[in-house]
């Protein structure tokens, strides 16, 4: 996947020529030298030019200078640069003469998103002949789960679902998709949703949880017990499936550690803050804020706290206030401030046991950092806590009008600030939006979608009653068993499965979206299944 094959002529009146490269990826990045061609250093062109296969991902530079790293806004002794798109298993003729560069397709590049049609049509068909062959089997319909789940509010349940689904999906490949993998830096994909989305939903349960114990009359101490023994569950689960066996660079930090975290801290702050007088529904218009506006106070400190840390912190040698990556960003004139104040505070306190192996290095040739790790924290709190608002609508409010438009009123505010942080840009603005860094305006952008989701959910299951929410509901019901087991399945037939290609240049043994998404489709449908069978026996896993 994501390669095509360039092949490079130029004239005789050339005696040095130089490839550089540079990932579409790379924000302000210089230019790298490619050793294609006779693997030497001097004359890496002249001599045996590169006929070779390359990323789909970079564009080119040809130069008559030869230097490790040639920075963008350099045009002295630049011959060309290729920007144009090199599409998937194109085959492509560059002829350099003296007027100029001049790109030649010999093979069209393929469409990559036809399979996306063709998986989904093959799985549709598939799965359209499993249900009719277990609909003629069954013989009666109980009403069990209507009466069980009466008065459960199904949303909340289908958007953890989707959330999880598409978390398991992005996991597993995403079939090879840029679009919905993960941002490297800067930015937000569709795989970048799922983890916010679903600490959010987090949030917006504790409340209806803790007002049914509070009415149960339980004593604080107690709440405090069961809290810190779920959180510490939490915590040793993300020990287990991601930290390695390795001690001198054990991972601390991870995707459910901080669930355990932001889970104890809102807990926390919702038992000794949140108002457990019954408030009747219409004396306030700001009712649901009122009922925990001593949480707010706290939360806003955290994040005020976090605000100043970010601004003022910086590793010798850095900026203050910087929130790159570090490495080759700039032009390499930051190369040790990786992730800024949040990579330093985790270089001073965990030392090697952070992520070794970040995404950004093969962009930003950037490490080690970790995209879970102290300060994201305070900002995964304040999240979390915008998810218990949401909860909290929905146990002051009974009218299904009034909880969506304060829902929706919430999208649209916190939609507005997380684009005036960030300039309503991708690389500009005072607070970029960044997973990596969990920064605030990814907070806003990614709580603005969780309210709007919400609210859609809420209106086609809960409400209009058009769709019932499966099979994502099931899946909702049983998230942290899902997100458990796809940790330890991956890699493991028949969840997963490849075709072995030993000649594959990037190592995806995938070979092609096709085969990827029909591999990738295949696994998060098995989690499906399994949520769908633990439904029927009613087996709900929870820590």
């Amino acid at each position: 996947m994501g390669q095509f094959y360039l092949n490079i002529n130029f004239e005789e009146t050339y005696e040095d020529l130089y490839l550089y490269t540079l990932n579409k990826e790379c924000y302000e990045c210089p230019y790298l030298l490619s050793y294609h061609g006779n693997g030497s250093i001097k004359n890496c062109m002249s001599k045996d030019p590169p006929n070779t296969v390359f990323s789909t991902d970079l564009k080119f530079r040809i130069a008559t200078e030869h230097k490790e790293y040639f920075p963008q806004d350099q045009s002295s002794n630049v011959i060309c640069d290729l920007d144009q798109s090199f599409g998937q298993f194109g085959i492509y003729n560059v002829n350099i003469n003296e007027s100029g560069c001049y790109v030649d397709v010999l093979v069209e590049p393929v469409n990559i998103y036809t399979p996306i049609l063709t998986v989904i049509l093959i799985y549709s068909a598939l799965f359209s002949l499993i249900y009719g062959i277990f609909f003629l089997w069954r013989t009666r319909k109980t009403s069990e789960d209507s009466q069980a789940k009466k008065e459960r509010i199904k949303s909340l349940d289908t958007f953890r679902g989707i959330s999880i689904v598409v978390m398991i999906f992005a996991n597993f490949g995403c079939g090879g998709y840029e679009f919905i993998d993960h941002a490297k830096w800067n930015g937000l994909h569709i795989a970048d949703l799922v983890f916010p989305w679903f600490i959010w939903i987090m949030g917006a349960c504790i409340p209806m949880s803790l007002t049914s114990s509070f009415k149960r009359k339980i004593l604080n101490k107690e709440l405090m017990a069961n809290i810190t023994k779920r959180s510490l569950k939490l915590f040793c689960l993300g020990i287990f499936l991601g930290s390695g066996s390795d001690l001198n660079f054990l991972r601390i930090f991870g995707v459910l550690q901080r669930f355990g975290v932001a889970y104890f801290t809102i807990s926390t702050i919702c038992i000794y803050c949140m108002d457990r007088a019954e408030i009747k529904e219409g004396n306030s218009y700001l009712a649901d804020i009122l009922k925990i506006w001593k949480g707010w106070i706290v939360v806003l400190s955290l994040l005020l706290v976090h605000t100043i840390l970010i601004f003022t912190v910086a590793a010798p040698g850095c900026p203050k206030g910087y929130m790159g990556p570090g490495g080759l960003h700039k032009n390499r004139s930051h190369n040790h401030c990786v992730g800024g104040a949040t990579g330093y505070i985790d270089e001073l306190i965990l030392g090697n046991h952070r992520y070794q192996n970040p995404t950004i290095w093969a962009i930003y040739e950037a490490k080690p950092f970790d995209p879970e790790g102290l300060l994201g924290c305070l900002t995964t709190i304040f999240h979390v806590f915008i998810g218990v608002q949401a909860g909290t609508t929905l146990i002051v409010y009974k009218n299904h009008s009034d909880r969506l438009i304060r829902w929706l009123s919430w999208a649209v505010f916190t939609g507005l600030i997380g684009g005036g942080l960030c300039g309503f840009s991708k690389e500009e603005g005072l607070i970029p939006v960044n997973k990596n860094l969990w920064s605030l305006s990814f907070v806003m952008v990614t709580s603005s979608l969780a309210f709007l989701m919400l609210s859609i959910t809420y209106i086609l299951v809960d409400m209009k009653k058009w769709w019932s929410g499966k099979p994502f509901l099931y899946a909702g019901m049983n998230a942290i068993l899902m997100y458990i087991g796809h940790e330890m399945t991956d890699g493991h037939f028949p969840v997963r499965w490849y075709l072995h290609n030993y000649n594959s240049i990037q190592g995806d043994y995938r070979r092609t979206h096709f085969l990827a998404l029909l591999s990738d489709v295949w696994g998060v449908s098995i989690w499906v299944l399994v949520a769908v069978y633990l439904y029927k026996i009613n087996y709900f896993f929870s820590i």
